[in-house]
């Protein structure tokens, strides 16, 4: 009987997140020299049929570009931003009457903020800015038109490993957020980068074919609910470990030790929150040492990225492939199927702070070539 329940746990659990809509996007970053105006690359999404787009924040050119085209729009709000958006109903308004009401059958997702940390001045203003945006939507009968999030990075987990242990680490952070989601029904933002989980791991660790779709067997072994998992790419691992953190979340008042959850539903009741892919991508220029995922081992381990030779254009160029392919049909196995995803990212941008190889995620040349031949975004 156990047995039975804990299947339809799960058949349950795959049923809620199959809705999210398969679609393949990229990330259109800006932070680069002598890249292409924004009527130029709102020509090269259509040309190679790229169906979506993520914009990090409002850029006119670029909205008005995007009038007329079937391109869906994720908006974000400037990190900067949040704290007057989420203190004030009025600072809202404003922006959303903007940004968002004149380009309103563009969009699709707003996010606010990119990777936000728990200790940081933002952070408490994350979920009021969320709310205060939705409010506007709604007032304007966009509210269910109009999916409101964050992009969160996978470094808010511990114990991701193997992905059935994970759990976030600042409940006091992730709850609220995970709550407004739950009760608009509006997906979770992930950024998922198993590149940088792989050069930052130590050496040897992780084979290369399992960071590039490229392995036939299991490389870890996990039984989550009762169903065994068998994962041959690390993206997978990741996915999944976001995914069960994100419902351990959700059940979390059922724990009388836990008592951030505010929704009363019951468990057997409540639809789980989906997740879309808000940025996954790999650089094809040197890796140094990278400055967003710190990792629990001594300075000087040797890690895969050291002495780089992993991070080449023939590598990118099979995982940008690869990754295609696995979310447009196989998924993960907690959620089998597509999975919407945006690559990271349409051009290198040469202006990023942090790693070297921060600056060579690009799909396209400045001049909007493609860097690795064709790919089969549509």
């Amino acid at each position: 009987m156990a047995v039975a329940a804990s299947w339809l746990i799960v058949a349950f659990l795959l049923l809620g997140i199959h809705s999210t809509e398969a679609q393949i996007g990229v990330c259109y970053g800006r932070l680069g020299d002598n890249l292409p105006c924004a009527e130029e690359v709102v020509n090269l999404y259509e040309y190679y049929n790229i169906g979506a787009m993520r914009l990090y924040e409002p850029d006119l050119p670029t909205l008005e570009a995007l009038q007329g085209t079937n391109i869906q729009l994720m908006l974000g709000v400037r990190n900067q931003d949040i704290s007057c958006i989420g203190s004030d109903q009025s600072n809202a308004d404003d922006w959303v009457e903007t940004n968002v009401l004149p380009y309103a059958t563009t969009i699709k997702y707003i996010a606010v903020g990119n990777e936000i940390k728990p200790n940081s001045t933002e952070a408490p203003w994350v979920e009021p800015a969320m709310q205060n945006i939705l409010c506007t939507l709604n007032a304007n009968g966009l509210g269910t038109e109009i999916k409101v999030s964050t992009a969160i990075d996978t470094g808010l987990i511990k114990n991701s490993y193997p992905p059935s242990n994970a759990e976030f680490s600042n409940l006091t952070y992730i709850t609220p957020i995970i709550n407004f989601l739950r009760v608009n029904d509006f997906p979770l933002l992930v950024n998922i980068q198993p590149y940088i989980a792989y050069m930052n791991a130590p050496k040897g660790s992780i084979p290369l074919d399992y960071l590039l779709f490229r392995e036939t067997h299991c490389v870890l072994n996990d039984t989550y609910n009762g169903v065994n998992l068998c994962y041959k790419n690390l993206f997978d691992a990741m996915y999944d470990a976001m995914y069960i953190a994100t419902q351990k979340v959700c059940e979390c008042h059922n724990n009388s030790n836990k008592t951030l959850c505010q929704d009363k539903k019951s468990t057997s009741n409540y639809k789980p929150v989906q997740q879309a892919v808000s940025e996954s991508g790999q650089s094809s220029g040197k890796f140094k040492k990278h400055h967003r995922f710190p990792v629990n081992f001594p300075a000087n381990f040797p890690a895969n990225g050291d002495g780089d030779v992993v991070t080449t254009v023939e590598n990118a160029k099979t995982y940008y492939k690869n990754l295609i392919k696995h979310v447009k049909k196989e998924g993960t196995p907690l959620r089998p199927g597509a999975i919407e995803t945006y690559l990271f990212a349409m051009f290198d941008e040469d202006k990023k702070p942090g790693d070297e190889s921060e600056r060579f995620y690009g799909l396209f040349t400045n001049d909007g070539h493609p860097k690795y031949g064709k790919l089969d975004f549509s």
